[in-house]
């Protein structure tokens, strides 16, 4: 699968999350079934999808992760960890960075991809020189975002592929 089709799958998935919103006024709304109600001052839950309407239409606030403050944290981490281990990301981290990204800018939208840019080149390093030696494991799966994993997949197989055909399918010495 390509990795536009599982960003995007997951990011439909990442939307349907219950999100935390804060009423800026009282509110209620039956659509399709769906009752949305909020007091002005009151914290609900909901789905995220739900939230970002509310929030864009100014009658509520949605509760959203500080990615630029998690970008920075795993860059950090990134760099600590050295060059041949790989720092643990949530699954959705891009999907959830690129989403707060649209929010910004111009000027933080340059500066945030630039350190987006950076982590990614670290981990694709990283990424790449492992997938080529060691088939992805549960421990490490656990440790890369949805977009990261269907990557080393691809590199893994077609590493090996390689491999294959420069060896050569069969062992030539053995033949009598």
């Amino acid at each position: 699968m390509e990795i536009d089709k599982v960003e995007k799958v997951h990011s439909i998935g990442y939307r349907l999350k219950d999100a935390k919103i804060t009423a800026n006024q009282d509110f209620k709304y039956n659509v399709a079934g769906m009752k949305i109600e909020g007091v002005q001052g009151n914290t609900t839950s909901m789905p995220q999808w739900v939230g970002k309407i509310l929030s864009d239409n100014k009658l509520g606030t949605l509760t959203s992760p500080d990615m630029i403050t998690q970008l920075k944290q795993a860059l950090s981490k990134e760099k600590m960890v050295g060059e041949y281990q790989i720092s643990t990301l949530d699954p959705h981290f891009y999907i959830k960075l690129k989403e707060s990204m649209k929010e910004l800018n111009r000027h933080d939208y340059d500066r945030v991809e630039s350190m987006m840019l950076e982590l990614f080149r670290m981990r694709r390093g990283k990424l790449v020189k492992t997938a080529d030696t060691i088939k992805l494991n549960s421990e490490l799966y656990n440790k890369l975002t949805v977009e990261e994993n269907v990557f080393y997949k691809t590199i893994h197989e077609n590493s090996t592929e390689f491999e294959k055909q420069i060896r050569g399918e069969k062992n030539e010495h053995n033949t009598s």
